[in-house]
């Protein structure tokens, strides 16, 4: 059968109006969320959230649609030619159609996630989608198999069903090296995407699937020995898949690092990416004005080497204890930085389980070192409501006014024992 041929008759072509307007549907449900990657783009982090949805949505119709096909072909005799055309050359146009058409409508969310946010594709992000595309074809492969044994009236939707239910339902369980091997597409995040492991332990459960099942049921007459190969290949695959996942958490091992990074200064050298680095300069000398402050204060034991954007430390968390920090210096965001979270960060945990309200005076005298008294009031007004209501701002900033009235020895001697206090108060409540 010719090509074009099968894409005039191909069940997939068929029911593209409908799989397109569906597709543009999930699209539209999630394209509000996709406008807070553009402040600080990375194209493989929003090819990841666009995609995790549609993903297994495509591999359960690939499924049902290349079932369809199979049957098609069944009842107009095509399998009947016997030597004249091989199964293989029967089965690659009507299975290359559905992957077509299934990884158009995955391009078509990609690119247009993309354009919202204001990137272009890269490197990452093909790699993403060549796996998609593989992960495709084995679904395919799976539902023309069985469509080619089972009637597609019954099979194609059950096989759909099991797709979409292999896909997506291990992702809500506490297993979770199952999140990872069913080829449900993850979230990277900036500066991140999926290593090798990340794309081997997506694909070999489901690659293996396909090819026991042709070994099994694909040629004209069953044999055992193919059947006990095809579960040799099939728990092969999933037992590779596990070996490599088996000691993750719900969050796969990405490749991290990937994204420019800029630095400036000295003591400290202050890094964020190079996407959200347009006031680096204005940043760095606020930040080595603070840390002195706080340095001489005696909150810090000294300062800092190098201060880094938490979008591009490793690990990703916000510490500021020796001399590499990691903040949250808002790169790409119109707001601006919350320096009350700075100070939050800089007071840090002085044990388990401190007494917040004691260890208050502790955070507002790192603010008011650091000349962001004002964003830690006001975010302390929003955040506590007792404080709202007027009874513990009084008594913080009375508190204040006669620690700036210590001397500088004092002032270090009340800071620690400050917050000493504080996890004494926390013992004891």
């Amino acid at each position: 059968m010719r090509f074009s041929t099968t894409l005039r008759t191909h069940a997939a072509v068929l029911a593209f109006p409908v799989t397109g307007f569906f597709f543009a549907y999930v699209f539209f449900t999630i394209k509000g969320r996709i406008g807070h990657f553009a402040s600080l783009p990375w194209p493989a982090e929003v090819a990841s959230y666009a995609i995790h949805a549609p993903v297994p949505l495509a591999a359960a119709a690939a499924a049902g649609l290349a079932a369809v096909e199979a049957t098609r072909l069944r009842t107009l005799g095509v399998w009947e030619m016997g030597p004249a055309r091989s199964a293989l050359r029967v089965a690659v146009q009507p299975v290359l159609v559905v992957v077509l058409t299934m990884a158009g409508l995955i391009a078509g969310v990609t690119v247009g996630a993309l354009s919202i946010a204001g990137v272009l594709p890269d490197a990452y992000v093909l790699q993403l989608f060549g796996m998609v595309v593989v992960l495709l074809t084995a679904h395919a492969v799976i539902g023309f198999v069985v469509g080619r044994r089972l009637h597609a009236s019954y099979s194609a939707p059950l096989v759909s069903i099991a797709v979409f239910i292999g896909v997506s339902f291990p992702l809500g369980t506490s297993a979770w090296w199952t999140h990872h091997v069913t080829g449900a597409v993850g979230q990277v995040g900036f500066g991140e995407a999926y290593s090798a492991p990340m794309t081997i332990a997506a694909v070999l459960p489901t690659v293996c699937l396909a090819l026991a099942l042709v070994l099994a049921i694909g040629p004209r007459h069953i044999r055992i020995g193919a059947v006990a190969v095809s579960v040799l290949v099939a728990g092969s695959g999933l037992l590779g898949a596990y070996g490599i996942t088996r000691e993750w958490t719900s969050f796969a091992p990405a490749a991290k690092g990937l994204a420019p990074v800029t630095c400036q200064g000295r003591a400290p050298e202050v890094c964020m990416p190079t996407a959200g680095a347009g006031d680096l300069e204005e940043i760095q000398t606020d930040l080595s004005s603070m840390t002195r402050k706080l340095r001489t204060k005696g909150i810090i034991e000294e300062v800092p080497s190098r201060i880094t954007d938490i979008s591009v430390s490793d690990p990703r968390r916000l510490e500021a204890i020796g001399t590499e920090w990691s903040l949250d210096l808002a790169a790409g965001s119109p707001a601006g930085i919350p320096w009350e979270d700075v100070a939050i960060v800089v007071v840090g945990m002085p044990c388990k389980n401190p007494n917040w309200n004691t260890l208050h005076y502790n955070t507002l005298w790192t603010a008011r070192t650091m000349g962001v008294a004002g964003d830690y009031l006001g975010w302390l007004s929003r955040e506590s409501s007792s404080f709202r209501k007027g009874k513990g701002e009084e008594e913080l900033l009375t508190e204040m006014d006669r620690v700036d009235g210590l001397t500088l020895g004092e002032q270090k001697t009340w800071y620690i024992g400050q917050r000493r206090l504080s996890c004494k108060a926390g013992q004891s409540g």
